[in-house]
């Protein structure tokens, strides 16, 4: 058998010769062991699997690099009969795309990462797990890309010190933990662009760690819609948060250095943002008919920037300062018109968005 040496970014690589080809597309049905299939000789580095249509009863360990498992169609359905455990495991291995399939009903993940990263996970389904729809444990660089996900513990979940991923343009819809969670402190550097979580039942994001991005999200009927903790400096920006049952945007103790600004915070049962951290800057946010106050800065508040936000009919007041030296400066404060009831506006609110919220969800 003869081979082919590479060198990427210093590293050697040697994909095997098929005939006068370096990289094969491979056709696999249901009835193959897809986890065989990698192990074996047959497949290496480069390689595509490409999925014919039909319901595949089977657990996929992929241990090698750069292997593309990609669906045929959208007739391409992983179901593990609520026996098997995760769908797809990417155990210590790189650059892994796994593309348009449809996953449910398994005891654990749809698709787990432990360590290794550089991952595609990409345009995929996952409803009905027991544990969370996409997992990355001590993993970076991933992208994790329109996928749909649905009825299962955290939508999307970062953990045990997972950096520098991407998080895009994906649905968390009926969770019954968070849509979006970076777990702890170490798992930090991590972006959440352009996302929907909505009707989770804890968290739209619980977003832990230092410098993480949330730019342009949609968060809409969660229990609660942010949580910052543990670490410093992450920045959010652009995001729509309404109709959160609980706390609705909060900062907890010690976290420094957070920039919020350009969201829109609505109709919210509770406060629209509450912040106990420190050195903080809430910047040019419009927060609005929320059933508590617009802007809380707690008694663990200190040095903290509230500039340019527009605050209309928070109640009982727009801004409650209980900290120590924060700087409010030039925002606009509205109190509520005479008779005016922030859950009539909030209807009306809702019945205007709805439509527009809906065709995005379609296009989805």
């Amino acid at each position: 058998m003869e081979f082919r040496e590479y060198i990427i970014n210093e590293q050697a690589y040697k994909l095997v010769e098929k005939g006068s080809e370096y990289m094969a597309v491979i056709n696999v049905t249901p009835l193959t062991d897809i986890t065989a299939l990698i192990n074996s000789d047959s497949v290496a580095e480069g390689d595509v699997l490409l999925l014919e249509e039909g319901i595949y009863f089977q657990s996929v360990a992929v241990l090698k690099n750069h292997i593309r498992i990609v669906a045929k169609g959208p007739g391409v359905i992983f179901d593990g009969r609520s026996l098997l455990m995760d769908a797809f495991l990417l155990p210590d291995v790189i650059g892994v795309m796994i593309e348009g399939i449809t996953i449910r009903h398994y005891r654990a993940s749809g698709i787990a990462v432990e360590f290794g990263g550089s991952h595609r996970i990409v345009n995929n389904k996952i409803t009905n797990m027991i544990e969370n729809g996409i997992e990355l444990m001590s993993s970076r660089g991933n992208l994790i890309w329109k996928n749909e996900i649905e009825n299962c513990y955290d939508g999307v979940l970062l953990i045990e010190g997972s950096t520098n991923n991407w998080v895009i343009d994906n649905v968390a819809r009926g969770c019954y933990g968070d849509g979006y969670e970076a777990f702890l402190g170490p798992d930090s550097d991590n972006a959440f662009i352009s996302n929907l979580a909505i009707g989770n039942r804890n968290n739209g994001m619980e977003i832990y760690g230092s410098n993480n991005l949330l730019l342009d999200n949609i968060l809409i009927d969660n229990g609660q819609g942010v949580i910052i903790n543990e670490g410093n400096s992450s920045l959010a920006i652009g995001n729509l948060i309404r109709g959160t049952k609980l706390g609705t945007y909060q900062i907890f103790n010690e976290y420094f250095n957070h920039f919020v600004g350009d969201n829109n915070i609505v109709c919210n049962r509770r406060e629209g943002i509450e912040n106990n951290g420190l050195f903080n800057m809430f910047v040019n946010n419009e927060i609005a008919f929320n059933g508590d106050i617009g802007i809380l800065l707690g008694q663990t508040s200190v040095l903290n920037l509230v500039m340019d936000n527009k605050l209309v009919c928070n109640i009982p007041e727009n801004i409650d300062d209980r900290g120590i030296d924060n700087h409010i400066i030039n925002n606009i404060e509205k109190a509520c018109e005479p008779c005016q009831a922030p859950s009539e506006v909030c209807h009306k609110i809702s019945k205007e968005k709805s439509s527009k919220e809906d065709k995005d969800l379609e296009d989805k």
